[in-house]
Formats: structure tokens, C-alpha cells, sequence
């Protein structure tokens, strides 16, 4: 924390040593050796002399860092410096022998008394190879040189013999040759002599064949030009010249105009037809038209040319004469099958213009309809309509139906109107099926059908509506945007009172604008049977429903458009008359042409010797060779690392104080070709405050022997065995055993540098070497003297690093600090703890040191603080975070009840609780060492307390922290709780006290009501300052009272009050003459002018008259922000007066009752407004007080 505290001497600390594994150093060598820090960058610190005092309120492991080792300093200028080297001299034996052969073959050879150096034994020995390989690669060439000459010297020798042997194989060969050509020259010449006769004869016999053909040729041409020109004749009236294809192309022609034009028709309608199917599927979301833009291929409105032609599958017509009876009596009973008895059904009528009949339910009535239709179907008209009409449900049993003539208006039907809308209506199944001269009608996609449900009357879902249900498989409801008429769970009809409430009520009219309302239509785009079932919610005089395709909004009439059939034009008739072909001639076969070609011979050549070169013979060469000595040197360099109990490097990071750290100290290994060693050494003088863990240390470096002197500085000798394996090798390079010193830094801000010094002696001196300089810091560096940059130029390494000071401040209300300042005996105390962390950002832990844990303690002083009233407002890290849950609350009333763990841990940690603390532990220590320990977030604790009833004195509150297993306590916070006393005393007219004295009756008295002094410097405001006394009225009669100040004290406008001066504006004062009770207090907007840094009371005196004789008891309550303070009893006795008759006493004036706002706490600032009340804004008598007083 950057927050500047006083510093309070710590209480001692505790040591502890333990190994723990670390990972290989080796393996950090490989990584760190080439980030060695050179001399030149190494920063010398000078530490001033100061007092050693650590500014961090530690309680263990408390002492400063002293200042670093005039050793550890001088090792640390010298780092990554290098002294001496390691030589030895490499030989070969082969490359001798080698050197001694060539001289024998005549190689000249050079040697050089001047040695190459080299780094290892590799380099050396690929030297002496290298040598080896070019003595030995100039000793072959010498001697191929020399083998060369003799070898073509002996080559030679023999061509010449060879020679000699092919000159004479020629000579015979030749001879032989010269006998074969004159013999093959006599052959030719006999040849050449036949031959000629034989081509003289062959020439005569080919004229005469070739004069034949000619003739043949002649003849055949002659014969094909005479039929071909009589071909030509023939084909000048066939083909495209035939008069009957002239005729048929100019009918073509004609037809072909003709389909022009009703294609250009055929065109113009479809895009008509398709434009106003876009117009129907653009006004589909309007109301009055069709919530889907469909085609009408059937057009079915009305067909008053039409008679029923047949009706099959009725039995009991109603009689016509009976029917116009009860329709005359009450036309609401035609429908109803109670009007009939069964002498009113007969077997047969005449139907033909409509009839009545009774159709039991199940039974189906089959009625076609004939005559000369106007309707069309895809354009053909309509000639027949055959309805089907089946009674699917009647309470009744039965349905009376009635068919009209037309089947667009279709049927009307029902079984009871006696009582009107009750019970069940009745319901009907219709299907239709249509036909034109080419069948039944189909519907399908590209011709769809579109039904009109018009007239649904509605009363509401509640009362009678009519309905459609059941629709062919082949049918589907489209509804009318803006119609009441919908589908229900497969039930279509208006659920709302159609027929009564406007504006839908227009509907039932065939030519009302709104008769959409009540409608809807049925489409069908397949099959050639369209079916529904007709019903209603209730019995009415007769259900009508038309099905037919006057549909209640815009239709689109899908119009026969066929496409026009496009004429095929004419084929010329083909000609017949093969056209002539070219004859072919009986020709003789021609022998061919034959030339003397006389035999010539080509004689055969003589031979010519084959005679072989002589090879050149090489020069006499003389081949050179150089070799030079070689040793191998080796400057091995060294590295230091520091890890932590978990392996992880911490180099250059904060760690914990008191956590174990590991040096590790590797030096690389020695190369191949080296000389013996006759010591291994290595000097580390380890930064102060580092305390070494021996033990742990010799257990880790067996192969070495660790000594310490008094000065802090250590020395790692290799063993015997050490020196052994380092020789035992010497051609092959070794690996050195790392050496590690493990400890702990044990203070506070430290910072922790550490270098060491590889000595290496041979037989030809010695060989040193200085490490880079790590470092580790602990947290608590006071910010004001900030540590140095590892190297020039750079950064403090520990930005975020500052004191460790825990923080607590009791603050009021408002959040305003009130340390040391006094407060009331009913004051909550709002406790503002700082558990510091910021001082951590960055830091490195292992898992061991986490463990230890994070905590809290909280010390109240046990006498002043009731423990069970804490109330913890609120836990937050200083992101803002909740992590109240983060923690264990435990109320520690004895550190003996805590477990062995936490007592270890508060014992080891230094921190010293008194009596009975709250302790908050962190559950999960790695989740909120990452979390926000890491992360440098302060946890602000918001903690209230309640005082203790009767307590007097100094209130103390400390808080302590433990991280990682170190403690630091914080500051000290106070607040007085003061003893509140005040006086009663009772006086006469001389201002004398009369207490435990006599009072005549009549006499006045005056009680004073010492106030107590609010003290300065307070930690709150005054909100009541309040006198209560209860008067023994029935002795005492009020008469007056004033009230002054007690003490000095100035408002915030200036005013400045003295003591004795009146403050009765700034009260209000109430007395209730029937109970006796008194009551005066501030107002509050008058205390809240005085400031905390001011005193403040008042003195009362209330004026009485005694009017009865008796002992007279009273005492008085003063309220100081609801703490009542009562004060002493004063006793007075008046005695019984004398027998003779004595004047009665004049009754109080009575005033009118009043009322004083009620301020303040309303539990202890009220006042009893009971009773006759006298509210003094002034006080008469107020001056005469203060004059008799002086």
C-alpha cells in the first residue's frame, strides 16, 4: 500500500527449513546461457546508510534486508567475465605414418612448427584428418604419376607388334578380292543380252491394248449424254414444279397468315389473364377479396333455364297442397317434420320446377338437374349437374329438404322451428358433380374450382351460428381478408354476432357491399365430386345454403384460351426418274511399260590395314603436401538460475517473503581433449537475508562439498568421486553436476542478487569464469525509494511493489472518517477495512506457499463491542467484484477453538488477536491467488458493530492480514464513548438550592435541569437535544420556563451564542396540564447548524407554584439522539396549611390546544401531545430569570 502509516515495532519471527524438488538446471542452462549478462551492464548500487527499521508492520520474519556484501557486490561487477583457458594438445599416429610413406613415394613434405586451435576434440581430430587426407591424397597422385609412365611405355611396345601382324592379313585378303570381281563382271554382260529381246516384244503387245480402250471409252461417253438430256425433260413438271404442290404451298401460306394472328390473340389474352391474376394475388391482404390469388375455371352463378330432370332415392314427397297449407298457416313450420303426419307424404310429384320431401338421417337423395345451362366449365358449357344430398344428423331423425329448380340456389332444410334458437340443428351432406359434352368436370391446378359459402348467419359462438365441416379431400377453405367467417378446428363459420353488430350486420344481402362478412370460398384443385356438410348450432325455421360460384369478392375468371394449332406446310412430291449414270467400258488390261535396264557389277574394294596409334607417355611430375600441429582449448561458461519449490522460474520476479527458493548453479560441460582436472571449484557468496536451508542444500549436491564462512559466502568443491568422473573420460565430453543452495528470503522489499564463480584447475593453471546475476524480489519496498534497474536505462523492476499495510478507518454515515472522535452509546460503528494487495501484482507463488492460505482478522476490543451484532455489508476486491462467498467467516471467541491448522498457521504467522476476532479465511486459496491476490485487487471489508449497553471508555478496533504465512497488523482505530451524567436541583426565589427542603403553599420554586455538554470533536450530528420532566401537577403549577446555553458556541452565519444566553426561539416547548408532563427540544434545523468541532448543552428552569402540601418527588429525562439520561431526584415537603379558611387558587388560564412537527427519530424524539398543551414559541419572565440569577 502507498499509504503512509504509523509504524508499530513487530513481535519476533520463526524459521523453518524443509527440501523440496527442482527441475533440472541443466535443462535452465540450455535456455538461459545465451541472455548472460555482461560486466558492462551491471548496475552498482550504493546503499546509503539509514536506520534500519522495517516501514512494513511485519510480525514475523520482521528484520531489513542488510545491504548486499562488499564479496556479493565484487562477484557481481565481475559477471560473465572469463579468465584463463583450458589447453591440450591433440596427435595422430596414422597421420605419422602417413607423412613417412609419402616421403618414400617422393612426396615433398612440409611441416609446420605452428599449432591451430581449436575449441573441442572434434574440431582437432577433423584437423589431423583433414592433414592426413591431402598427405595421403598427394601420395597417390605421386605414385599414379610413376605408374602412368610405366604403363604407357609397355603399351606401346605391343601396338608396335600388333602392327606388323594386321599388314600382312591384308596383303592375302586383297588377293582373294581381285578373283571374285572378274567373275561377277563375265555373269553381267551374258544377262544384259536376253534381256533386251524380252522388252521389244512387250512394247508391241501394250499399243494394241490401248488402242481398243479408246474406242471402248468413246462409246460409253456417247451413250450417257443421249439419257441424261432425256432425264432433264422428264423433270421439269415433278417436285417443287408438280401444280398440285404449287396449290398446296399457297393454302399453306394462307394458314400459316390465319395462325399468326390468332397467336398473336393466343399472347396478348394469357398475359392479360396472367396480369389479372397478379392484380388478385396483390389485393389479397385487402379486405373483400380472396385471401389467395386463384383462377375460376367453373362459372356456376345462376340457372333459371334449368329443371330437375330426376331425384332417385326418396320416398315421401310432401304433398304440394300440404306443404302451401302450413306455409299459409306459418310459413317458419315448412321445414319443421312435426308439421306432417304420414298421410301428408306421397310416393311421387312433379319435381321438375322444385320440390319437398323428408330424407331421414343416413338417407341420400340423388337429383339431377337438366336443361339448357348458361354456366361453363374451362369454357364448355355445362350440361348436366347431378347434387347428392344426405341427412347426416337431426334430433329429429329426419330432415325436411327442400330443391329448387336451379341448382345454384340448391337447398333449404331443417327439423324443428317450433321454440326457435334451441337444441341441435340439423345437419346435411351435399355433393355435386358437373358435366359437358365431354364428361364429368375436372378440377385441377392449372383449372381450379371456386365455391361460394355465402349468408353464414352468426348470433355468436354462444348462440346459433351456422357452420361448414367435412369438405371433400379434394377441397380446401380459403378465407376473405376481412370476413368473419374462419376455420375452427376444421368447423367454418363466424364466431362473432354477424347479423346484429355492425358493421358486419349488412351481410345477408346478396348485393350489399359488405357481404363479404359473412363468406368465404371453398377451392378445389383436383378430383370431380366436391363435397361439404351444411349445419347450425341450433334448431331455426329452415337452414338455406346455396353452393354455387358467386363468390362474395373479386373472381378471376380463368378463361379457355387454346393455344392455336400451327399449319404444317407442304412437301414437293419426290421424282421418281433416277437420273442417269455414266456407263462403264469393257476395257483390256494394258501391260505395262518396260525399260532395258542394263546389269552393271560394282567390283569389290581392296582392304586397307587397320593400324593402332601409340598412347602419349606422361611427364615426370614432383607432388607437395603441408602438416601442422593442433590443440584443442575450452572456455566453459557457467549460469545461475533460481526456481521455486514447483520448478518455476522466478528470475527477476516477485516471490513470497519467507517461501523456498532454489539457486540453481549449472556450468556447461567439458569438451572432449581435455587435460586432467586437478580441481573443480565454485564461490558463491549468497545476497543477504537469504537464510540457507543446509540441510536441504547438502541433500541436493552430493557431488559436491559445501563449506560456509562467517561472511555469508559458500564454496562448492567437487568430491573425489566428482573429480573421477570429470577424468574418466577425457575424450568424450562430460556433462558437470549442478549444484543448488536452497533457502528463503526473509524480508520484507528484498532484493535478492546472486552471482557465482567457476574456478577450474589443470596441471597448466587455472581456468575462472563468472556467472550472469539473477534476481528475486519480496514485496513491501517502501515506493518512496523505489528499487534501481537491473541494467541501464531501464525500468523499476517492481513497479506495483509498496508497503504491505492493512487499513481500517471507522467511518460515519456518510462514509467520513470519525477515528478518534467520540460517539454515542446507541452508535453503529461502520468499520472500512483494506486487506492489501496491490503490493502482490505480478507475484510468483508456489502451490506450498499459496496453501498457507489467505486471511483476515478483525480485533475488536471484546469489553466495548457486542461480537454477535456484526453485520457485513458488503466484501469487494477493488475490480468491483462481490467475493463475500470467496470466504469463511469465523467468529473466533478463543484462538484454543480453532483448528490445529489455523493455530499453527496465526502462531507462526506473528499476529497476536486479543480475545474474541472475526477471521475470514479464503476456501479456495489458488483460485483467489489467481484471482486477485496475482492480480494486486485489494478486498475492502464494510464491517458494523454495535456498542455494548453500559459501556464507558475507549473503543479499539485492529486488523491484521496473513499472505502466504506472513502477518502484518494494521492501524488502530478509536472512538470514546462518553459518560452522559446530568443534574436536577430544586431552587428558591434567591436562586438557592431547597433540595430535601420545605416549600410553603403558594410559593413559587424554580427546577433547574442541568443539560450535559455534548463534547467537540464527535463523530456525528446532533439530531435532538430533548427535556422531558413528568411534574407532580397536583402540587406543583406550572407557571414558566427558560432555557440557556450551557457552553460557547458560533453558528455557521456568524452568530455567536454565549453561555447563559437565551435559546428559547430555538426550541419548542409543549406542557400538558393534565398529566403534568413537560417537554422542550431543539429544533432540528437549529442543531444541525452546530458543527462537530464545537460543545454543546443548555440548562433548563422551569417555574412552578406549589398549590398542595405532601413530599414533593421529581426528576427529569434529557434525550440525546434517542440515549435517554436521567438525571437525580430532588425531594421538597410543604406542610398542611392552617385550619382558617385560606383563598382558593385561581385556575391556569386554559389555551388552545397545540401540535410541535414531529422531527427526529420518532421512537425518542416525540413529544406527548396529550392533554391541554401551551406551546412557548417566547417565554414571558424570560429577562426576570436572568436578573435574579445575578
Amino acid at each position: 500500500m502507498n499509504q503512509k502509516m504509523k509504524t508499530v515495532n513487530g513481535h519476533g519471527f520463526f524459521r523453518k527449513s524443509k527440501a523440496y524438488g527442482l527441475v533440472c538446471g541443466i535443462a535452465l542452462f540450455g535456455a538461459m546461457v545465451t541472455t548472460s549478462v555482461s560486466a558492462e551492464e551491471i548496475v552498482t548500487e550504493t546503499t546509503p546508510a539509514v536506520e534500519v527499521v522495517n516501514p512494513n508492520p511485519a510480525t514475523n520474519l520482521e528484520t531489513v534486508q542488510e545491504t548486499p556484501s562488499a564479496e556479493s557486490l565484487a562477484t557481481q561487477a565481475e559477471a560473465g567475465q572469463k579468465t584463463g583457458e583450458l589447453t591440450s594438445p591433440v596427435t595422430s599416429t596414422e597421420l605419422d605414418q602417413i607423412v613417412t610413406d609419402a616421403k618414400e613415394a617422393g612426396v615433398t613434405v612440409t611441416e609446420d612448427s605452428k599449432a591451430i586451435v581449436y575449441d573441442n576434440l572434434d574440431q582437432a581430430q577433423a584437423d589431423l584428418a583433414k592433414q592426413a587426407e591431402a598427405v595421403k591424397e598427394a601420395t597417390v597422385k605421386q605414385e599414379d604419376n610413376t605408374e602412368a609412365i610405366k604403363k604407357a611405355e609397355d603399351y606401346n611396345a605391343e601396338i608396335d607388334r600388333k602392327n606388323k601382324e594386321e599388314a600382312e592379313r591384308i596383303a592375302r585378303e586383297n588377293a582373294e578380292i581381285d578373283a571374285r570381281n572378274k567373275a561377277a563382271q563375265e555373269k553381267a554382260d551374258k544377262i544384259n543380252s536376253e534381256r533386251k529381246t524380252q522388252v521389244i516384244e512387250n512394247e508391241k503387245a501394250r499399243q494394241e491394248a490401248m488402242d481398243y480402250n479408246k474406242a471402248e471409252v468413246e462409246r460409253v461417253e456417247r451413250e450417257y449424254k443421249e439419257a441424261l438430256a432425256e432425264w432433264e425433260k422428264t423433270k421439269a413438271t415433278t417436285g417443287v414444279n408438280d401444280p398440285d404442290y404449287i396449290k398446296a404451298k399457297a393454302e399453306y401460306d394462307q394458314a400459316k397468315a390465319l395462325y399468326d394472328i390468332q397467336l398473336a390473340n393466343y399472347i396478348k389474352e394469357k398475359a392479360k389473364y396472367e396480369a389479372e391474376l397478379a392484380e388478385m394475388q396483390a389485393k389479397t391482404k385487402e379486405e373483400g377479396h380472396l385471401s389467395e390469388a386463384v383462377g375460376q375455371s367453373l362459372i356456376y352463378r345462376s340457372e333459371p333455364n334449368v329443371t330437375i330432370g330426376s331425384i332417385d332415392g326418396v320416398t315421401k314427397f310432401v304433398n304440394p297442397e300440404k306443404r302451401k297449407e302450413v306455409s299459409n298457416a306459418n310459413r317458419n313450420l315448412v321445414h319443421t317434420v312435426s308439421s306432417y303426419s304420414e298421410g301428408d307424404y306421397v310416393g311421387t310429384v312433379d319435381y321438375s320446377n322444385g320440390t319437398t320431401f323428408l330424407l331421414a338421417v343416413g338417407q341420400t337423395a340423388t337429383v339431377t338437374y337438366v336443361g339448357d345451362f348458361s354456366g361453363t366449365a374451362n369454357g364448355e358449357k355445362i350440361t348436366k349437374v347431378v347434387a347428392r344430398y344426405t341427412a347426416v344428423a337431426s334430433e329429429k331423425g329426419a330432415s325436411i329438404v327442400t330443391v329448387s329448380k336451379d341448382p345454384t340456389e340448391t337447398v333449404i332444410f331443417g327439423s324443428d322451428a317450433t321454440q326457435g334458437f334451441v337444441g341441435v340443428g340439423d345437419e346435411l351432406h351435399i355433393e355435386k358433380t358437373f358435366y359437358t359434352a365431354s364428361g364429368k368436370v375436372v378440377a385441377t391446378k392449372e383449372n381450379p374450382i371456386i365455391f361460394s359459402i355465402s349468408s353464414m348467419n352468426s348470433l355468436g359462438e354462444d348462440s346459433y351460428f351456422e357452420y361448414v365441416k367435412d369438405l371433400s379431400a379434394n377441397m380446401r377453405f380459403v378465407p376473405i381478408t376481412g370476413s368473419q367467417v374462419q376455420n375452427h378446428n376444421g368447423y367454418i363459420y363466424a364466431s362473432t354476432s354477424i347479423d346484429t353488430i355492425a358493421p358486419y350486420s349488412g351481410h345477408d344481402s346478396i348485393d350489399s357491399p359488405v357481404r363479404y362478412y359473412g363468406s368465404g370460398a371453398i377451392v378445389s384443385e383436383s378430383g370431380d365430386t366436391f363435397g361439404l356438410t351444411v349445419g347450425a348450432s341450433k334448431h331455426q325455421t329452415g337452414h338455406w345454403f346455396a353452393m354455387n360460384t358467386n363468390v362474395a369478392a373479386s373472381i378471376l375468371e380463368k378463361k379457355d384460351i387454346p393455344e392455336p394449332e400451327k399449319p404444317t406446310p407442304p412437301e414437293p412430291k419426290p421424282d421418281d426418274t433416277p437420273k442417269p449414270e455414266p456407263g462403264t467400258p469393257n476395257t483390256k488390261e494394258v501391260p505395262p511399260l518396260e525399260k532395258f535396264i542394263p546389269v552393271t557389277v560394282t567390283p569389290e574394294p581392296p582392304k586397307k590395314p587397320n593400324f593402332l596409334p601409340h598412347i602419349p607417355v606422361p611427364e615426370k611430375e614432383t607432388y607437395e603436401a603441408a602438416v601442422h600441429p593442433v590443440i584443442v582449448k575450452q572456455t566453459p561458461a557457467n549460469i545461475k538460475a533460481v526456481v521455486n519449490e514447483d520448478g518455476v522460474d522466478v528470475n527477476g520476479k516477485l516471490v513470497p517473503k519467507g517461501s523456498t527458493q532454489t539457486w540453481v548453479l549449472t556450468n556447461s560441460p567439458l569438451v572432449a581433449g581435455r587435460e586432467v582436472v586437478t580441481s573443480y571449484t565454485m564461490l558463491d557468496p549468497l545476497p543477504a537475508g537469504f537464510e540457507i536451508n543446509r540441510e536441504a542444500t547438502a541433500i541436493k549436491n552430493t557431488a559436491w562439498t559445501v563449506n560456509y564462512d562467517e561472511n555469508g559466502k559458500t564454496t562448492l568443491s567437487a568430491t573425489q568421486a566428482t573429480l573421477d568422473y570429470l577424468n574418466a573420460n577425457r575424450n568424450q565430453d562430460v556433462v558437470v553436476p549442478v549444484a543448488y543452495f536452497v533457502g528463503r528470503p526473509i524480508n520484507d522489499g528484498g532484493t535478492y542478487k546472486n552471482t557465482f564463480t567457476t574456478l577450474i584447475a589443470t596441471p597448466k593453471g587455472e581456468y575462472k569464469v563468472v556467472s550472469n546475476i539473477p534476481v528475486i524480489y519480496t514485496p513491501g519496498n517502501d515506493p518512496e525509494t523505489p528499487r534501481p534497474p537491473h541494467t541501464p536505462g531501464g525500468e523499476n523492476p517492481t513497479p506495483d511493489d509498496n508497503l504491505i499495510k492493512p487499513k481500517k478507518d471507522v467511518v460515519d454515515e456518510k462514509g467520513n472518517s470519525i477515528n478518534g472522535q467520540s460517539v454515542l452509546p446507541n452508535t453503529i460503528l461502520n468499520y472500512v477495512a483494506e486487506q492489501d494487495f496491490d503490493q502482490y501484482k505480478g507475484i510468483v507463488a508456489s502451490q506450498n506457499a499459496i496453501g498457507k492460505g489467505f486471511l483476515y482478522v478483525d480485533d475488536y476490543l471484546d469489553e466495548a463491542i457486542d461480537g454477535t451484532s456484526l453485520v457485513v455489508n458488503s466484501i469487494t476486491a477493488a475490480n468491483g467484484d462481490d467475493v463475500r462467498e470467496l470466504f469463511d467467516m469465523i467468529h473466533v471467541l478463543s484462538k484454543d477453538s480453532l483448528d490445529e491448522k489455523l493455530q499453527a498457521l496465526i502462531q507462526d504467522s506473528g499476529i497476536s488477536p486479543v480475545g474474541e476476532f472475526y477471521l475470514w479465511v479464503a476456501k479456495d486459496p489458488e483460485a483467489f491467488y489467481k484471482a486477485y491476490v496475482q492480480q494486486g485487487l485489494d478486498i475492502t471489508r464494510n464491517l458494523s458493530f454495535k456498542i455494548k449497553q453500559d459501556f464507558v471508555g475507549t473503543i479499539t478496533n485492529q486488523t491484521h492480514q496473513v499472505d502466504f504465512g506472513n502477518g502484518y497488523y494494521g492501524n488502530i482505530v478509536t472512538n470514546e464513548v462518553p459518560q452522559l451524567v446530568v443534574h436536577k436541583d430544586v431552587l428558591d426565589k434567591d436562586g438557592k438550592s431547597i433540595n430535601n427542603g420545605t416549600v410553603q403553599i403558594g410559593d413559587l420554586v424554580t427546577y433547574k435541569l442541568e443539560g450535559w455538554v455534548i463534547p467537540a470533536g464527535r463523530g456525528y450530528d446532533i439530531k435532538e437535544y430533548r427535556f422531558v420532566d413528568l411534574l407532580q401537577h397536583s402540587h406543583d403549577d406550572y407557571q414558566s420556563f427558560v432555557i440557556e446555553a450551557k457552553v460557547d458556541f458560533t453558528l455557521p452565519d456568524g452568530t455567536i451564542i454565549k453561555k447563559g444566553d437565551d435559546l428559547s426561539s430555538y426550541t419548542e416547548t409543549v406542557y400538558n396540564a393534565q398529566t403534568g408532563k413537560f417537554e422542550t427540544r431543539f429544533k432540528e434545523a437549529f442543531l444541525a447548524q452546530i458543527t462537530r468541532d464545537q460543545a454543546f448543552g443548555a440548562d433548563g428552569y422551569i417555574t412552578v407554584k406549589r398549590i398542595a402540601s405532601g413530599e414533593v418527588v421529581n426528576e427529569y429525562t434529557l434525550y440525546v439522539n434517542g440515549n435517554p439520561v436521567i438525571s437525580n431526584k430532588v425531594v421538597t415537603n410543604t406542610p398542611e396549611p392552617p385550619k382558617p379558611e385560606t383563598p382558593k387558587p385561581q385556575a391556569p388560564a386554559k389555551v388552545e390546544k397545540a401540535q410541535l412537527p414531529n422531527t427526529g427519530d420518532a421512537a425518542s424524539y416525540s413529544l406527548s401531545l396529550a392533554g391541554v398543551v401551551t406551546l412557548f414559541a417566547s417565554l414571558v419572565g424570560l429577562r426576570k430569570r436572568k436578573d435574579e440569577n445575578n
